[in-house]
């Protein structure tokens, strides 16, 4: 029974501490708002090794938390926002999509979480940061960058997961801490 209580506190610690390290790297985007998108990116990776080392719950406790912190603390919202929408849950989402056997249900899975996700942070950004759209066409060729983003990003975040379990996974040692 110790030994259970010991890999659970171990595993609230490791979380928390990335919990921490997202709200950082987060915070790094907006002090250098062109790495605002991609800071996100970076914090989800972190996600990532959560789902693989620990598991589904500790993953969806990081994203909220994470989630609540940076939309709180950070200064400027937009890091936050894309974390908040997209970046952060995806990779919880893509773990449960990628068991399906057919790529069509896969992809239409995988689009549709896309589009919602667009739209929850076009909307998030109409409130946040009211002068950052206009409407129009300007919001249409972004809503169609954004998706195009999102493709190649769930194919970047698909080999980043790869190369994590070939060549990086043995040297972190993450789950052998976790033991």
């Amino acid at each position: 029974m110790a030994k259970r209580k010991s890999s659970f506190d171990k595993r609230i610690v490791v979380t928390a501490v990335l919990v921490a390290l997202s709200v950082i790297i987060l915070y790094l985007g907006c002090a250098i708002e062109v790495l605002d998108l991609a800071m996100s990116a970076i914090v989800s990776l972190l996600v990532v090794v959560i789902v693989i080392e620990m598991g589904y719950k500790y993953a969806w406790f990081a994203y909220v938390a994470t989630a609540v912190l940076s939309l709180v603390l950070l200064p400027q919202k937009t890091p936050a926002i894309f974390y908040t929408c997209f970046m952060g849950f995806y990779p919880i989402i893509k773990s449960h999509v990628e068991r399906f056997g057919s790529a069509l249900v896969r992809w239409t899975i995988k689009l549709v979480t896309g589009n919602v996700a667009l739209v929850a942070m076009f909307w998030l950004i109409s409130i946040f940061v009211p002068d950052e759209f206009d409407g129009g066409l300007l919001l249409v060729g972004t809503y169609i960058l954004g998706l195009a983003a999102f493709i190649m990003y769930d194919v970047a975040l698909t080999k980043l997961i790869t190369f994590y379990f070939a060549k990086l996974r043995d040297r972190v040692k993450i789950y052998k801490f976790l033991r």
